[in-house]
């Protein structure tokens, strides 16, 4: 322990002396600057609060940029209609049936039966159809020859556009006068003879099937 406080050696006191207060001296700055840096980086981390973690989570994308401005969907324009109706078509050949009749199944020659016609729409819409005298046509045949058409005498161009719904029908009639006629009407035909009669019906390109009645003799 001596030797610290009386120098030994060869050389002058004071020069070990000078050595002793040089290492105490830097002994002490080096506790002081390590008291320092201790104290000085706990005052610090007292002096900035930590982030609130709440505010951290919070996803950058929450508030859009300004810059980038969220799309809008585009309004309908004036011409553009919402659930729009779409118009009737014209009714196909195979969604038509066609029905001819007489009003009885037998005349007296001479008598005038009266013959009608029917039109149904046997499709699954509307549609529309020319169901006018234009495209109607009632015809008297027997065993397979011409006797009598609604054409023959009393054509007309009227037309009578309708929609029809489906199953609906449209019917219309006519008086035959018992008597013979051709294209155009040229002259009065003869009388129709006693026999057996088919009338059919024709709308379009459409026809009915034969619808059979007799003419018989007056007694």
């Amino acid at each position: 322990m001596s030797g610290l406080f009386v120098p030994i050696g060869p050389e002058p006191g004071f020069v070990y002396w000078i050595r002793r207060i040089t290492l105490l001296l830097a002994v002490g700055t080096l506790i002081f600057g390590i008291w320092w840096f201790a104290t000085g980086r706990a005052a610090q981390e007292q002096a900035s609060p930590s982030p609130d973690v709440s505010q951290s989570a919070a996803p950058a994308s929450a508030e859009p940029s300004p810059s980038v401005p969220a799309p809008e969907s585009p309004s309908p324009s004036a011409t553009e209609e919402v659930n729009p109706t779409a118009a009737p078509v014209d009714c196909q050949d195979s969604s038509i049936k066609v029905r001819a009749r007489s009003d009885k199944s037998t005349y007296v020659v001479g008598e005038t039966p009266v013959l009608k016609l029917t039109i149904t729409n046997i499709g699954d819409v509307a549609c529309k159809r020319d169901v006018g005298p234009k495209a109607n046509e009632l015809e008297v045949t027997s065993g397979g020859y011409h006797v009598w058409s609604s054409d023959d005498c009393s054509a007309s161009d009227a037309s009578k556009i309708m929609v029809m719904k489906p199953g609906e029908k449209v019917s219309s009639s006519i008086t035959w006068n018992g008597r013979l006629s051709q294209k155009g009407c040229p002259s009065e035909g003869a009388e129709a003879k006693a026999g057996r009669y088919d009338v059919i019906g024709r709308n379009g390109a459409v026809e009915s099937d034969g619808n059979p009645f007799s003419l018989t003799k007056a007694e």
